[in-house]
């Protein structure tokens, strides 16, 4: 009997997070491939390329696992993934100089 394949909105329900959540967790494994946490992450299965991603019982496991140990915050382990658009936003406002009022 095969075991039953869970699709991204089913992993981000039996998770309480939201498939953005588990896309960003896959940018950051994707871009920090070498990081002890980012190897706990699971491999999904795909059918081809740009499909449907699919997870196991044991992945969404592995999953909870990887969110249980997963420190939170801004600056935290996924500051560089989530927050690249509000870093690029402040290094471009820190070049500019700054005019009070009087």
């Amino acid at each position: 009997m095969k075991e039953k394949l869970y699709k991204v909105e089913e992993v981000a329900v039996l998770l309480g997070c939201s498939v953005p959540t588990i896309n960003c967790w896959y940018r950051y494994k994707k871009e920090n491939p070498r990081t002890k946490l980012a190897r706990t992450i699971p491999e999904f299965t795909q059918l081809g390329t740009r499909t449907t991603r699919y997870w196991t019982q044991s992945d969404i496991y592995k999953l909870a696992e990887f969110r249980a140990n997963l420190p939170h915050g801004r600056n935290g382990l996924l500051g560089s993934t989530t927050q690249k658009y509000y870093h690029k936003e402040k290094e471009k406002n820190d070049g500019k100089k700054k005019v009070g009022r009087k």
